[in-house]
């Protein structure tokens, strides 16, 4: 990308940002898509993005902010609200539940390849998980990896990460160290195996792929899609999740609001025109529960099981 060039793409980004944060609350981004955009053997390739769900009032902006065939430097923003209307207070302290639960951050990725064909580089995010986010220092949400990737053949590869989290389900404040494989024998079938994470993506048939992610301890991902005709796709998942608050008005600074739920979803996805995809789902959502303690040992503590029950989601995403 060309000076001229970058300097039109970083108005763009702001625009878009401004927009995202003034309308809606955006969601976390894809674990399994951030994998494949630090880890991939392509540089220079990114595009931007705008994500919205309305449903769940969450949404998320990704843009480039330099790049060539050598290096790149991207930006992203995501923002969610997690709505609850309740009478219900916290059992074990009497507190009223937070009405609203915030997760703010905004990161940069920076990717390079050099001359021996490894890709290196590393990622920062920073923001606020909490109710009343950015209240105090210690609602802070630090996130940070390096990685290299060292080519073993044409598309296999062997990856090295050093990941930090303040508000990770295990090893919380801990620098952790990760080893994995990339697999690629062929466009149909994809595997990224390490210590502790799997991902895994296979194309048996024209249209229809099947594909699985997993990260330590419970965040696990299970998904079939099939092309009916064109643009139009349909799918089902099953997703086993967990989302983590630093409630302002906590006893202990060291606990954490956690929020755990298991979902099946069946959807369809159109692509509108060039960029833009819509997505419609709907699905049940069972075994919802929140705790606040220091991790998932302490979930008797302060428990709220949540009823189970049927959602309905719409997300309209654009690529530019």
């Amino acid at each position: 990308m060309t000076g001229r060039a970058a300097r039109q793409t970083i108005p763009v980004l702001i625009l878009v940002l401004g927009i995202a944060f003034m309308i809606i609350s955006p969601r976390p981004a894809h674990s399994q898509s951030d994998w494949l955009r630090w880890f991939g053997p392509k540089i220079g390739g990114m595009k931007s993005a705008v994500d919205f769900r309305l449903t769940e009032h969450s949404g998320t902006v990704f843009s480039p902010i330099r790049q060539d065939d050598r290096s790149e430097w991207s930006a992203a923003a995501n923002v969610r609200a997690h709505d609850v209307k309740t009478d219900a207070v916290l059992p074990t302290t009497g507190e009223a539940f937070p009405g609203t639960l915030w997760d703010m951050r905004v990161g940069t990725l920076y990717r390079r390849k050099l001359d021996n064909g490894w890709i290196g580089g590393g990622s920062v995010s920073i923001g606020s998980a909490s109710d009343k986010p950015f209240a105090r220092s210690k609602e802070t949400e630090l996130q940070a990896t390096v990685f290299t990737r060292i080519p073993d053949g044409d598309k296999n590869a062997w990856l090295f990460l050093l990941t930090y989290s303040n508000n990770r389900e295990f090893m919380n404040n801990i620098p952790f160290p990760s080893l994995g494989y990339w697999f690629e024998p062929n466009d149909r079938y994809r595997l990224i195996l390490g210590i502790p994470f799997a991902m895994l993506e296979v194309k048996p048939a024209n249209g229809l792929t099947l594909d699985f992610f997993y990260l330590p301890v419970r965040t696990v991902h299970a998904g079939v899609t099939y092309r009916i005709a064109g643009p139009v796709r349909v799918y089902t998942a099953f997703d086993w999740r967990h989302e983590s608050w630093f409630r302002r008005d906590r006893t202990d600074d060291d606990y954490r609001l956690f929020y755990y739920e298991k979902r099946g979803t069946a959807g369809i996805q159109w692509d509108l025109f060039k960029g833009m995809t819509l997505d419609l789902s709907g699905g049940y959502s069972f075994d919802r529960f929140y705790f606040e303690g220091k991790d998932y040992g302490d979930r008797a503590r302060n428990r709220l099981d949540v009823n189970d029950g049927v959602f309905a989601s719409l997300t309209l995403g654009y690529r530019f």
